[in-house]
């Protein structure tokens, strides 16, 4: 979805000056009294992942009372304020029509991608999204829709019929994260015995499940297993050599 925004938004002229000026906007609030009102700062990878926030800004800042940014900065008399606002910030009024387009764009994709955590990518998909998108938006907004449900028209056409699979790697993602917070505690970073804290994350671990493993597997098994297929750890070879190394100096 982020690459359909990224063909759509970098074809957009309206919109790369906006991230343009939204880049000049914060270099020029930074360090300011002003610095509560910059726009979020763009990442240099992935930017079109994160695109709301920078619309969100821009839309929340355009609807939000003067009086209230006056009332937060007090220190400054309210019409030399109002002059610092309108120079620094009024260029925003001339993408108060874009903006809305753009953020439609966004939940569309949004919508999508929802749509496919919980019910997967199946046949039947093109023509569920059909009915709930082509529903919403301007006209300017349905070639943007056209081309989101042809992906997934072709995309969907490659499975077979009545089945449903995977379309996001949150999942997959989310393990490896939990498996790397665990393993960041080992002092050598290999793939060892912690990699089964992958299979726990995905189970629920009750008091009753501990019982039963523990009435079930011998730790004798279980340690001869481990040594079978993981091998000496690499923490265990170096405090054999340590161990050794310090016995023929005590030696000598």
């Amino acid at each position: 979805m982020a690459l359909l925004l990224k063909h759509e938004l970098v074809a957009d002229e309206k919109y790369q000056s906006f991230i343009q000026q939204c880049t000049q906007c914060r270099q020029q609030l930074q360090q300011t009294e002003l610095s509560f009102l910059s726009p979020p700062s763009q990442r240099s990878q992935c930017r079109y992942f994160n695109i709301e926030r920078l619309i969100n800004w821009a839309i929340k800042l355009l609807d939000s009372p003067i009086d209230i940014i006056v009332e937060l900065v007090p220190n400054i008399e309210p019409a030399i304020l109002r002059q610092k606002l309108k120079s620094k910030l009024g260029w925003l009024i001339n993408y108060q029509e874009p903006l809305s387009i753009w953020s439609q764009m966004v939940q569309m994709t949004r919508t999508v991608e929802t749509h496919l955590k919980t019910c997967g990518l199946h046949q039947k998909l093109s023509s569920v999204l059909k009915l709930q998108q082509l529903t919403m938006g301007a006209n300017s907004l349905v070639n943007f829709q056209l081309k989101i449900i042809d992906y997934l028209t072709i995309e969907s056409s490659k499975i077979q019929s009545e089945q449903t699979i995977l379309a996001t790697s949150d999942v997959i993602e989310s393990l490896f994260g939990k498996y790397k917070q665990f393993s960041s505690r080992c002092p050598f970073k290999q793939i060892s015995q912690m990699i089964l804290s992958i299979s726990l994350s995905t189970m629920k671990l009750t008091g009753s499940v501990v019982k039963l493993a523990l009435e079930t597997v011998r730790y004798l098994d279980l340690e001869a297993w481990s040594d079978q297929v993981f091998g000496q750890s690499m923490l265990s070879k170096r405090r054999t050599v340590f161990t050794a190394s310090n016995n023929d100096t005590e030696s000598a």
